[in-house]
């Protein structure tokens, strides 16, 4: 039951930093996106019904724009002609006619009175105070009415008036009355399935293209520059399915990237606590070769010395030559044994010693003489460089010396048949830096992998203790070490340890 319970837990654990870390994230990111992107779309949507709206205006002010120049001609035309009314009827219905915008072509005096027209005028009717009129014969230009059903046709349309101007007198005015519908069909004919409204200055609507959408639009609106006139124009615009729409489209990308990302953080954050879990294992090892070491140390050593006393009055007993060589043997194995047990003994209490500030420069010149005797034993040549200035550590000098004469020795190990051996010491930032190099035999990447694992050894009577020591040592004064190395080209190892702080102030 216990189990079942920590396996709920950990399940709603991960499921609940899964909807934190995934999906929270993307859901509000999409959403923000998607509103942004709804909002460009509106836009452009607005921008399109913008375009709509005074494609649509050019159009009314073309439309107007002809017919104020066929009035014109025709005013000129008339101008032209004898004051004969009958004449001047027949080339009005002519033009009537030929133009379907029409609904009637009258002519009036000065005095607003209509004379004759396309269609028959059965009572007397006076435009005199029509404010078209009034701004016609005052200005002497064209101008237009408000929409408005005619006296005579019953149509709805636009009066138009055009003054006969001669010698700086008007002599009469044209006024053509001029059909909306027909209007409304030439505009028509260029909608496609847009909508567009067309209203006057007082908020009548005079045509529209189709049904006004009350929901789900956008529309823009712009003014004719001939008349007081308004046209709209509207886009159908789905909000909340075009929102839908771009924020699942966003939350399936942002799902992928971000559920990409949180199994690549959970391979690093696993892969960290696997290295995590290895260091803790190396450390649990030493520790638990410090606990057998400290525990069994005395018990190994008080019988070795025993054994070592017997073995020296045995020799002194038998001087057969034969025995001599075997009691040799078992004094050298001995010893062995005892420096295997310090070994031990030291990783199990590292601490023992205090620490003092030491110049690594003379650390290493003492140990010099010891490294160029085996060297020069191993034909190998010997090359020290020193640091210019100070290197001054805190440590226990023997030990760091212990370190380095470790790493001296296993270089000249590698080099059997002669080669070249140097030792580096230099600053680097805040650090001591000392380099161990050597041209011999080298090592794989697989032998680097375990080269400081406790009894990992690549020597025939090599305890697999001495990098281990060294490392232990170096991480004991807050240093690093590390190694790199090519088979047959040799290998270098690099101490670093951090210089006192009575240096780092200088």
């Amino acid at each position: 039951m216990s189990f079942l319970h920590r396996l709920k837990s950990f399940v709603k654990n991960h499921i609940l930093i899964y909807i934190l870390v995934t999906l929270l994230p993307a859901a509000s990111i999409s959403y923000v996106i998607a509103q942004h992107q709804v909002k460009v779309m509106g836009a452009e949507e607005k921008s399109k019904a913008q375009e709509i709206a005074n494609d649509y205006a050019m159009n009314i002010e073309n439309f107007l724009g002809e017919t104020v120049g066929r009035l014109e001609m025709l005013a000129t035309s008339i101008k032209v002609q004898e004051n004969n009314l009958n004449e001047l009827k027949d080339i009005l219905i002519e033009t009537a006619e030929k133009d379907s915008r029409f609904s009637g072509l009258y002519w009036a005096n000065t005095y607003g009175d209509l004379l004759i027209g396309t269609n028959p005028i059965n009572d007397p009717v006076n435009i005199s105070k029509r404010p078209y009129f009034q701004q016609t014969i005052k200005t002497q230009k064209t101008s237009f009415s408000q929409p408005h059903i005619g006296s005579i046709t019953g149509r709805y349309i636009i009066s138009i008036s055009t003054p006969i101007v001669e010698n700086g007198q008007v002599k009469g005015v044209l006024i053509a009355s001029l059909r909306i519908d027909e209007m409304e069909k030439k505009i028509k004919n260029l909608i496609n399935s847009e909508t567009v409204l067309v209203v006057d200055n007082i908020g009548q609507t005079l045509f529209k293209t189709g049904p006004i959408p009350k929901t789900n639009t956008v529309f823009s609106r712009t003014s004719v520059a001939q008349l007081p006139w308004t046209i709209s124009a509207f886009k159908t615009f789905n909000y909340s399915d075009d929102c839908r729409r771009t924020f699942l489209i966003y939350l399936f990308i942002l799902l992928t990237v971000s559920n990409i990302l949180y199994l690549l953080f959970k391979y690093i954050l696993l892969r960290r606590n696997v290295k995590k879990e290895q260091e803790q294992t190396e450390i649990h090892k030493l520790e638990l070769i410090g606990k057998l070491a400290a525990s069994t140390a005395h018990e190994i050593r008080n019988p070795l010395t025993g054994i070592k006393g017997l073995v020296k009055l045995l020799s002194e007993e038998y001087r057969d030559e034969k025995a001599l060589a075997y009691f040799d043997v078992i004094q050298t194995e001995i010893d062995r044994i005892n420096s295997i047990v310090s070994e031990l003994l030291f990783l199990g209490k590292p601490t023992a010693y205090h620490s003092k500030t030491n110049n690594a420069n003379d650390i290493v010149a003492e140990i010099k003489p010891i490294i160029q005797s085996e060297a020069n034993f191993m034909n190998v040549e010997l090359m020290t460089y020193y640091s210019p200035e100070p290197l001054f550590v805190s440590c226990v000098k023997d030990q760091l010396k212990q370190v380095i004469l470790n790493l001296t020795k296993n270089s000249l190990q590698a080099m059997p048949h002669g080669g070249k051996l140097c030792i580096f010491l230099e600053r680097k930032n805040n650090q001591c830096m000392i380099r161990v190099k050597d041209n011999g035999a080298g090592m794989t990447s697989e032998q680097i992998a375990q080269a400081f694992n406790p009894f990992f050894t690549l020597k025939k009577d090599g305890s697999g203790l001495g990098l281990t020591v060294c490392k232990r040592i170096i991480e004991t004064y807050g240093g690093e070490i590390y190694l790199k190395s090519v088979p047959n080209e040799g290998t270098e190892v690099t101490i670093t340890l951090p210089l006192a702080l009575e240096m780092n102030s200088h």
